[in-house]
Order: C-alpha cells, then sequence, then structure tokens
C-alpha cells in the first residue's frame, strides 16, 4: 500500500482535500484512517455500514424496529471473523486474566477523561483497531462488493447502469463514491481474509441470543463467491469505476498479493483499479520521450484529423497517420467521475510514470472551450453529460489541477508528438491552413460566376 500510504502523509493531499473535500473526505462511510478529520464519525458510519450487511444478508431493508439488531449482527460477525483472522498467541493467554482487568482499568480511566465532543467518534462496541478494519472489511466483502458484482453480472444490460440503478439513492451514490476515496483503502488481503471466514463466522453468530431471530438466516448464510472467485469479484468492481467506457466484460486487473505495474503491488481496491487501466508495456520504439502539447479539438478538425473512440479500459493513445486519426479512450461523465479521476491522479502524484494524469492532461489540452467539448462528444470520445458541455467541459479543466505539469507517460507521449507533427505539417501548406478563406473566395467566385452566367441569359 505505498503509493497510497505516502501520498497520505504528504502536504500535497493535504492541499488537494482541502480545495476538494467531496472527492477526497469520506461522506458516508469511515473506512481504514479512522485518524483523518471529516464530516462524519465511526458512530454514524457504523450505522450505514451495519444497515447495508443486514440488508445483503437478510434481504430486507432496516427500519427502527430492526436498527439495533442490524448492529448486532455486524459486530457478530466482525467477533467471530476477527478471532479466525487474528487468533490470540500462547503467549498471549498467560496471565489474561490480571492483564485484560489492568487493561480494561487504563481504558476505563482513558474514556473517562476524553471530552464530550471526542466521544461521538465511534460506535461504543466497536473495539480495537484490528476490530474496526475488520468491521469495515465485512462492509465491503458481505455488504457492498456483492451487491455491486450481483448488478454487474445481469445478462445483456448495460452493466454500469444496472450497478447505477441499484445505487440511485444518493446516500448509496454518497458511499460509492466513498468506497474508491484514496483514505478509504483497505489491504486486500485483509479483504481475502473476511471472504475466507465469514460464512463460518455466520454460522458461529447464529448462536449469539442477540441473533437468534436471525439464526436460520445466518446458518445458511452464503458470500455468493469463494477466495479463488474473488479476482472475478475485483474484475466487476474496476470495470464500474473505471472512467473509461467499453461494452465489453473484459478487465484485466493486478490480482491480490502480485505485481502490477512499475511493479507495486496492488494491495487495495484503488490500486486494482489503477492496474486495470494502465496500458500494457509497448514494444520499443525510436525518437520518443518528448513531451508536447496537442493542439485542440477544433484546430486538429481544421487540419484534418479526425478523432475516434475506443472501447478500451485502458488509457490506449494512438495515432494512425495513414487514416489522420487519434484513437483515444471513450471518457464517461458520471456522479462519479470526478471522485474517480482525482484520487487515481492523487495516487500517481508521487510516482515517477503518470499515464492516467497524463491522460487527463492531454484531455484538457483537446479542450479549451466548450466548442472542442462538443467535437470531441460527438467523435464519442467523451459520453453523458448535459447538451450543453458545460459541465464536462468545467470538470476536464479543473481535474488535473494539482499534477505537476507534464506528466510523463512515453507511450502517450510518442502517439502525441505524432499528431503534433502531423498536424502542424498540414497547417503549413497554404490551401489547409487558409481552408476557411478559400472555402469564402470559392463561394464568392462560384456566385459571381451564377450571376454572370444568369445576367447574360437575361439580355439574350
Amino acid at each position: 500500500m505505498a503509493p497510497t500510504v505516502t501520498m497520505l502523509e504528504s502536504a500535497a493531499y493535504e492541499r488537494m482535500r482541502a480545495e476538494h473535500p467531496d472527492e477526497f473526505v469520506p461522506k458516508r462511510v469511515l473506512l481504514a484512517h479512522v485518524d483523518k478529520h471529516s464530516e462524519i464519525d465511526r458512530g454514524n458510519s457504523f450505522w450505514v455500514k451495519a444497515a447495508l450487511v443486514y440488508d445483503t444478508v437478510t434481504g430486507d431493508h432496516v427500519d427502527d424496529q430492526s436498527k439495533t439488531l442490524s448492529c448486532d449482527l455486524l459486530l457478530g460477525l466482525a467477533d467471530a471473523c476477527c478471532s479466525r483472522i487474528h487468533p490470540p498467541r500462547d503467549s498471549d493467554r498467560e496471565g489474561t486474566a490480571e492483564v485484560d482487568e489492568s487493561k480494561r482499568e487504563a481504558a476505563k480511566d482513558v474514556a473517562a477523561a476524553k471530552d464530550d465532543a471526542a466521544k461521538g467518534t465511534q460506535h461504543p462496541d466497536e473495539g480495537s483497531d484490528e476490530n474496526k478494519h475488520v468491521i469495515d472489511a465485512i462492509f465491503l466483502v458481505v455488504g457492498f462488493l456483492p451487491r455491486l458484482f450481483k448488478a454487474m453480472s445481469k445478462g445483456d444490460t448495460n452493466s454500469r447502469d444496472a450497478v447505477d440503478e441499484s445505487f440511485k439513492s444518493t446516500h448509496m451514490q454518497d458511499i460509492v463514491t466513498d468506497v474508491i476515496k484514496l483514505e478509504n483503502q483497505l489491504p486486500l488481503k485483509l479483504l481475502l481474509d473476511v471472504v475466507n471466514h465469514v460464512e463460518a463466522a455466520a454460522r458461529v453468530a447464529a448462536g449469539q441470543s442477540k441473533l437468534k431471530k436471525l439464526q436460520a438466516t445466518l446458518e445458511g448464510y452464503q458470500l455468493g463467491f469463494k477466495s479463488e472467485n474473488f479476482d472475478c469479484v475485483i474484475r466487476s468492481f474496476c470495470l464500474y469505476y473505471s472512467p473509461f467506457f467499453s461494452n465489453s466484460k473484459q478487465v484485466t486487473a493486478a490480482a491480490p498479493g502480485k505485481d502490477g505495474p512499475d511493479q507495486n503491488v496492488a494491495d487495495t481496491l484503488l490500486d486494482c483499479l489503477h492496474a486495470s487501466l494502465v496500458p500494457r508495456a509497448p514494444a520499443a520504439e525510436g525518437g520518443g520521450g518528448r513531451t508536447s502539447r496537442i493542439p485542440t479539438a477544433r484546430e486538429l478538425r481544421r487540419s484534418g484529423v479526425r478523432l475516434e473512440a475506443v472501447e478500451d479500459l485502458r488509457a490506449v493513445v494512438e495515432f494512425k497517420e495513414a487514416t489522420a486519426t487519434l484513437r483515444l479512450p471513450a471518457l464517461v461523465y458520471d456522479f462519479k467521475l470526478a471522485t474517480v479521476a482525482r484520487n487515481l491522479l492523487a495516487r500517481e502524484y508521487k510516482e515517477q510514470s503518470k499515464p492516467l494524469t497524463r491522460y487527463f492532461q492531454l484531455m484538457n489540452e483537446l479542450v479549451e472551450e466548450v466548442a472542442d467539448v462538443r467535437i470531441i462528444r460527438g467523435a464519442g470520445v467523451v459520453r453523458g453529460g448535459s447538451k450543453g458541455a458545460q459541465e464536462v467541459h468545467e470538470l476536464i479543466k479543473k481535474i488535473d489541477g494539482y499534477a505537476t505539469y507534464p506528466s510523463v507517460f512515453m507511450a502517450m507521449d510518442l502517439q502525441i508528438e505524432k499528431a503534433k507533427q502531423f498536424h502542424e505539417k498540414r497547417m503549413n501548406n497554404f490551401f489547409v491552413r487558409n481552408r476557411p478563406a478559400m472555402i469564402w473566395a470559392s463561394s464568392v467566385l462560384a456566385a459571381s460566376v451564377v450571376a454572370i452566367i444568369t445576367a447574360r441569359k437575361t439580355r439574350g
């Protein structure tokens, strides 16, 4: 989790967080980093997690009568899971009575010393930091991911639309964006541990007196996927959160514990998403490395360069000189794009190679005015947003505001340089450079010829 940890501890992230709280600060659920200031506290967040887990396990929505039961369910699952994921060592069992008693007394003294403002920062039954992280992992593995995976697996329907329909309420959309935020990332190893143990934990929780009403449900509970199929769940997650459009369900995400791009281990869901978007290493190609600004969409159209959308979930940019075509992945404008993009760019901030940052800088260069957005949307390179395209223009212009400029990604820089050289060569041609004037002059000349011919016929 090195890229995430490094960025979270930086002054740059604090600046980003302060200027764009909607994209970086959790609104509904707090995961992992409990020390960060947020609009919500662990206590309010706990109720949200408990409600979603209860909904997924039982199939019933939480109401006033079942609110306490939903909390007992999450706590019961967490206790049973935690004892399996973090079993006590033999050395820890020696003298446990005296040690535990002293710890309890010390904990009471510390709790009593806290002021009232601090008392609301966590649910009183969440327990140790280890237990809190298990609670957070259960929320993802039992509550959130199965719901997303089920919606993404629906037949021939547009999978993204199916998930959006499942998460259409405002508070669910807040959960969707919270899950991908940099400071809400949990280790994939912990998620896998919960996958491996949660079904057995449900059987244990079924014996708890507080969960007697759910005994039959918990005894028959099945997660819906096994650890060996967890990569399919990750792929669905990456496909849904990808900023790029594709009708294909084929996506490659770095597996937990394996090397991803730049030899970084895919430690979190955000890491997996990033790995699924980075182009594969291209074949060696000479004359590259220089970073150039590309002309705007209107300028490219003037020189005869055509934009074309590619249904590729990776940030692959390609210029085909034979057809004067610049091929780009199709960017999807939806409610989560700003959050996904900014957190991906924040993750890349400390890295030398920045493919996603370079892509969004390329889009920034292509789009100077709203008219440019209309051109690239007409080509299918941007999908979604209103007809006026104003909100798409504003987002593209602001999204890479903190990125070092220009950021480098050699494979993309080579293609941009090719497109720029082709554009400049065409614009150096007199007729191309003066195409609007030539068209006007041709129109005037044609009109004059028609007028002369008409006048002669009239005289004759």
